[in-house]
């Protein structure tokens, strides 16, 4: 049976690290993406069921683009958003799309991926474009 794949998409490298190891330590599968535009490339190849996304992060694909981009194309892919600089406000905030300020225990990042996870996720023919 294939184990859950979640996409964590985080700048820093550590806390990349850190969380990637937290939901592979889970039963998860992770795979990692390090800005908006490479989750949207992680994406496109394959099947996902979660995405964890820092909000701040470099180029043009923020962490609220991203959760737009994947709620429009993938509604049963589930959507954590997290951040210790931006609060959302309701216009940017993806409907289904569930946010956690900075810092967050890990208990809780768990608890909110395995609510949001549907392992019935699958993406459209070719993904994200």
């Amino acid at each position: 049976m294939r184990s859950a794949s979640v996409l964590v998409v985080e700048d820093e490298p550590l806390v990349l690290a850190y969380v990637s190891d937290l939901l592979g330590q889970s039963g998860f599968e992770v795979i990692a993406a390090s800005s908006g535009e490479e989750a949207l490339v992680r994406i496109a190849q394959g099947w996902v069921c979660a995405v964890v996304s820092d909000v701040a992060m470099p180029g043009r694909v923020d962490g609220f683009e991203l959760a737009r981009r994947v709620r429009e194309e993938c509604p049963r892919t589930g959507v954590v958003l997290v951040s210790g600089v931006l609060e959302p406000t309701d216009t940017r905030l993806p409907g289904g799309v569930r946010f956690v300020p900075k810092p967050v225990k890990a208990s809780t990042l768990l608890r909110l991926v395995r609510e949001v996870a549907d392992p019935r996720a699958r993406l459209p023919a070719g993904g994200i474009t």
